[in-house]
């Protein structure tokens, strides 16, 4: 792989991780969803460049993947918190209702993005 393509890899997945985490900053269900997109879009060149980093790792390219790797940190912990926000918020809601509660659901990852360096 190129140091070209690496490049574009390393900037179209550091886009879209910063557009995912700009927009979790204010988890409206709207945002929500276009950050999931966004995310959808970071997954493919994070994965090649995993790839690419098992295949010939450099010093540049380790720096540029902890920087990728701690965007996704981020990205994580800001989807903890909409998360428990969502709920919270559901619950005053029904609190508020005066109707009974449901039960919590079990709340698993569909998909987990992780980087490897």
């Amino acid at each position: 792989m190129s140091s070209e393509q690496v490049e574009e890899l390393i900037s179209g997945a550091g886009d879209a991780l910063a557009r995912a985490r700009a927009l979790l900053l204010h988890p409206a269900p709207r945002n929500l969803d276009i950050a999931c997109s966004a995310l959808a879009m970071a997954v493919a060149p994070v994965t090649e460049l995993q790839q690419a980093v098992t295949e010939s790792p450099s010093g540049d390219l380790r720096a540029a993947v902890l920087g990728l790797r701690k965007e996704i940190d981020l990205i994580s912990r800001l989807l903890e918190h909409a998360a428990s926000y969502h709920v919270n918020l559901i619950q005053c809601m029904i609190e508020a209702s005066n109707s009974p509660a449901p039960q919590r659901p079990c709340i698993s990852p569909t998909l987990r993005l992780s980087l490897e360096a």
